[in-house]
């Protein structure tokens, strides 16, 4: 994996979830140029810990929209493989947290059928909600996002994260430990 320095030293602002909630932060990197898709997917708990994450490639995918639409998907496809009741799902996509919280369509129309499969997903949960946050917040999805658009190969881990996403987790931490 390869860790951009440039954003290295911008504190994070991740905030954990309630005692009793889980949090996904879900992130897309679209290359333009070839279609291609990488998801990236980060659960934890209240405490910080990392109790997963996963990232899927995608080839012949038309938007980013699409991606990050995708990624909120998988991220609640999980949480059901999972049987979580309490999710809360972070993204920086904003236009598309809009379109999911406001009832109102902000994404492109064909984008739509996602849309309606993420809110029909959501409302099985006792409690999901979603949240808009800035790039520097959603550092780690990001970082899975890109390695698995870049790699052509998706993944999927309980454990035994690369030093990068230990880093990148373990600044979160600090961060809510100084706060």
């Amino acid at each position: 994996m390869h860790f951009d320095a440039s954003t290295s030293f911008i504190p994070s602002n991740w905030k954990p979830p309630e005692n009793d909630v889980l949090k996904f932060n879900v992130d897309a990197s679209f290359d333009a140029i070839s279609n291609t898709l990488g998801t990236g997917v980060v659960l934890r708990s209240h405490t910080g810990d990392c109790e997963g994450v996963k990232g899927f490639y995608s080839n012949g995918v038309l938007s980013p929209e699409a991606g990050e639409c995708t990624a909120i998907l998988e991220a609640l496809q999980w949480a059901k493989e999972k049987k979580l009741t309490r999710i809360q799902i972070e993204a920086d996509a904003k236009l598309v947290v809009q379109s999911i919280t406001d009832n109102v369509l902000l994404i492109q129309l064909e984008n739509r059928n996602i849309l309606k499969q993420i809110k029909n997903l959501s409302s099985s949960f006792i409690h999901c909600s979603f949240s808009f946050v800035s790039r520097n917040d959603n550092r780690v999805a990001d970082l899975v996002a890109k390695t698995v658009r870049e790699s052509a190969t998706s993944l999927f881990l309980l454990s035994n994260f690369s030093g990068e996403i230990c880093n990148l987790l373990a600044r979160d931490i600090n961060n809510i430990s100084s706060t």
